[in-house]
């Protein structure tokens, strides 16, 4: 048991605490506002305040756990470095020889829970920011980038130092867990098919547009008239990758309307329908609410009532459509609808770790100033990135997908994968890249015995 000094109540340090000490470091864990409770406690006493003690592990408040509200807060991120790891929210240490900064076993330099507030809890996207061509905050305006450690789980990082430094201080027996790495595989299924089952209308609307493509406008005949497999229906092939790998993915379905960025088969035809339930009798599946869903509580709620109508069981997951999350309006509509576990937390331009933590964590609604029942589970590699944004091919993507399962992996954090079944088709742009998807399989599976490099 760890008794925890700080000297006012505030839910956002109760969700940090929750977040370090319960779930990331397997702590029990008393708050007192009262500082004469430490000097009367036997065990590990941790002071989070402006001044030390001579007793407690001290971490400096900065005073954003304790405020309401969203500010810039460009004057308080002063970056510094601990562990070799980059910090946020440095602190000055007081003097020890000071009366009233009294000396302490030890001390972190910065205000660690300042710093996992802030980036977790994403604050900066709730400030105002230069938005891409969809709408979505992009990784050059994080300050993980600005300050290059958008590729490290640097909030698992610092966690575990912490933990390093709390059992040299006190010994193993306080009970730390240590982390244990997990990998998530996850699909999104934006196009089920290339030319199958789409319908008249769109048919003949495909031949038109190949009418000066004649291998295209071929292709699609031969795919029409089953003479060819469908180049999107990659099911079968992905099931057998995650067989390989011993893993279980998560699909995600789209089933709004028909629209300029939601092209996908519509949720009406049996051929889609039955396709869902295939997927939906093996595992996990849950739902890809449309491209201007993201801040529309009815239309989320209408397309999780769609799927959950299709697949006959509710549904409680899922990822927004082209990455597009507005905080908090986003989440708010998901919980709306009854989604307690969204998948979309990540950069659709690079690798990486948007929130700075490759652990799985509660939602908390900054303009509310509460955590939400909903479970954020951050994505780290996606295909298109590699392919579409940064214009590698698949061994260069392959170099730094490894790099960053290998962080995760040391870590003992939670590697989330988004892929799509249309790149494993081994179609146009697409050459080359299902042997990337059976490869990131191999290396990111927990059983894994084949370390990167």
């Amino acid at each position: 048991m760890i008794l925890m000094f700080c000297p006012e109540e505030s839910p956002r340090i109760r969700w940090v605490l929750d977040l370090i000490l319960n779930q990331m470091l397997g702590l029990e864990y008393q708050i007192t506002f009262k500082p004469e409770d430490l000097d009367g406690f036997d065990g590990l006493t941790i002071r989070y305040d402006t001044e030390p003690d001579t007793k407690s592990f001290f971490i400096p408040s900065t005073g954003l756990l304790n405020e309401t509200g969203c500010y810039d807060q460009t004057y308080r991120l002063n970056p510094g470095t601990w562990h070799n790891l980059t910090t946020l929210f440095t602190s000055s240490p007081p003097s020890p020889s000071s009366p009233s900064s009294p000396s302490s076993p030890s001390s972190l330099p910065f205000d660690l829970f300042s710093a996992i507030f802030y980036l977790v809890t994403r604050y900066e996207e709730y400030l105002p920011f230069t938005p891409d061509e969809h709408g979505r905050f992009p990784s050059t305006e994080s300050v993980a980038t600005k300050l290059g450690f958008l590729g490290e789980p640097i909030v698992n990082l610092w966690v575990n130092a912490l933990g390093e430094e709390l059992e040299h201080l006190y010994g193993r027996s306080i009970g730390i867990k240590p982390p244990v790495y997990r990998f998530i595989p996850t699909l999104d299924v934006d196009n089920a098919w290339a030319y199958a089952h789409k319908g008249w209308w769109r048919t003949i609307g495909g031949f038109w547009r190949d009418r000066h493509k004649p291998l295209n406008r071929n292709f699609r005949f031969q795919v029409l008239r089953q003479n060819q497999p469908d180049p999107y229906d990659t099911y079968d092939l992905i099931d057998r990758f995650h067989r390989e790998a011993g893993c279980e993915p998560v699909w995600f379905f789209l089933t709004g309307h028909y629209g300029e960025y939601d092209r996908n088969i519509s949720c009406h035809n049996p051929h889609y329908q039955n396709l869902i339930r295939k997927i939906a009798r093996k595992g996990p599946v849950g739902v890809h609410p449309s491209y201007d869903s993201h801040s529309d509580p009815d239309r989320v709620a209408e397309e999780v009532e769609v799927l959950s109508r299709i697949i006959g069981q509710s549904v409680t997951r899922s990822r927004q459509h082209f990455l597009r999350l507005h905080f908090p309006s986003t989440y708010r509509a998901c919980l709306a609808a009854g989604i307690r576990e969204d998948y979309s937390l990540g950069y659709a331009d690079q690798p990486g770790f948007r929130a700075g933590i490759a652990t799985p964590f509660r939602f908390f609604d900054l303009e509310a100033e509460k955590p939400e029942e909903l479970t954020l589970y951050p994505f780290q590699i996606m295909d298109q990135t590699f392919r579409k944004y940064l214009e590698l091919n698949p061994d260069e993507a392959l170099d730094k997908i490894g790099v960053i399962i290998d962080r995760t992996r040391k870590a003992g954090g939670t590697l989330v994968t988004l892929w799509h079944n249309e790149s494993l088709s081994e179609w146009n742009e697409w050459t080359g890249w299902s042997e990337v998807y059976r490869q990131v399989l191999r290396l990111a599976s927990p059983s894994s015995d084949h370390p990167w490099k």
